[in-house]
This record gives C-alpha cells, sequence and structure tokens, in this order.
C-alpha cells in the first residue's frame, strides 16, 4: 500500500512567528494525544486520495485503519482488496497481495522523530522539530522544521477529537488526502496483529536482519 501518509519534511520560519504558531496550534494536537490514550485501541473507515503534483484527482483507496498509543497502525484497504501496512514500535511491514509482495523497513531514530505520528504522540517533544500551526477551528499544521519529504501536514479534527480529515503535502505539490469516520475504540486488530501476516510461500524483504 502506498503509505506516503507516514511521510514528512519542512519549511524554514522566524523564531519569533514560530513561537506563536506553537501556542495557536498546540490545543489541537494535545486534545488528539489525549483522545488516543482514552482507549487500547481506536478503529475507522477511511478514504484516500493520492493526487500528484499538477493533478485534479488520483488513486483512491479505501478501507478499515486500527490505531493505538503509542506506537500501533494498521490499515487494510477493502478497495482495491489486499493491500495493508502495519506498524508496531519502529517495524513498518508494507503488504500488497496482488503483485505479490511483503517490504519491512525498520525507523531509525531520526526517521521516527520527523513522521506526523511521532508528533502526535509526543506532542511537547513535537515543538523541537515541528512548527504547529492553527488550522481552522477545530486543526492543526505540522511543519517540519528541517528538510525532509514532505511540506506541511494538516489535521482536522472531529467532536470526538479524533481525525476526521489529514492531508500530507509533499515539497513538489502532491497532496495525500486521508479522510476518516466511525470511529469507535476496539481491543485492537480483529487478529490481534499489527504487522499483517504474508500467505504461505512470500517472504518478507527487509533491511538489515540485524535492524530487527
Amino acid at each position: 500500500m502506498k503509505t506516503k501518509a507516514l511521510s514528512i519534511a519542512v519549511i524554514a520560519t522566524a523564531v519569533a512567528s514560530a513561537i506563536g504558531a506553537q501556542e495557536a496550534g498546540m490545543p489541537g494536537l494535545e486534545a488528539l494525544n489525549s483522545a488516543l490514550r482514552d482507549e487500547p485501541a481506536w478503529q475507522a473507515e477511511y478514504a484516500q486520495e493520492y493526487v500528484a503534483a499538477g493533478m485534479g484527482a488520483g488513486e483512491e483507496i479505501s478501507g478499515v485503519v486500527v490505531v493505538a498509543f503509542p506506537d500501533r497502525a494498521l490499515f487494510r484497504s477493502v478497495e482495491p482488496a489486499g493491500q495493508m501496512m502495519g506498524l508496531e514500535g519502529r517495524l513498518v511491514r508494507l503488504l500488497d497481495l496482488e503483485v505479490p509482495s511483503c517490504d519491512d523497513h525498520h525507523l531509525d531514530v531520526d526517521e521516527w522523530a520527523r513522521v506526523p505520528l511521532a508528533a502526535v504522540l509526543d506532542p511537547q517533544s513535537a515543538v523541537d522539530r515541528f512548527t504547529v500551526l492553527d488550522h481552522g477551528e477545530r486543526g492543526f499544521t505540522l511543519v517540519p522544521r528541517e528538510p525532509g519529504g514532505v511540506d506541511r501536514v494538516n489535521v482536522v479534527l472531529g467532536e470526538d477529537n479524533l481525525p476526521d480529515e489529514v492531508v500530507v503535502v509533499d515539497p513538489q505539490g502532491a497532496t495525500n488526502r486521508l479522510r476518516f469516520s466511525t470511529w469507535h475504540a476496539v481491543d485492537g486488530p480483529p487478529d490481534g496483529q499489527w504487522l499483517p501476516e504474508p500467505p504461505p510461500g512470500l517472504e518478507c524483504i527487509g533491511d538489515d536482519p540485524a535492524d530487527f
């Protein structure tokens, strides 16, 4: 599954204006952080659209996502079926049953610190790496302080302080938009596994085995 929703990067800002922006955007970030901690895990339906720079529409994927504090997530596509992305700790697994392929990647300390999920889970340390801007009445924008993979991340929260929409914009102008609905508390993934299990005969290809 294309997981450009896990990417992040940078815009430089003046120190004085950055401090003011953080003060404006932090309440939304902290509200989301608090909501995620309220239950063992949360499940929602999602619709994702990736639009390349200069294009008006792009590839669409829909499915179900389960997330849990502090560092677990599982996306399972329904249309098209067979695409999965799991995160457990610092290990990301991408499984595509149509290809078929299974890829593992271990996020190093720097990679983890610069993805939006890390900022959501630890908002106090997020201010060291992100400018946290206000984004409407119920949202915030994360702008990385150092160059990387994306330009900004806009988050709009629902009345329950869980995401209604997350939009990731890369430096070239491509956007990855995810819309969420029907959030509800769960114990975890249906089968208890955060990393999708490949079918028999399909081996997951990863980084240096020593990293795992």
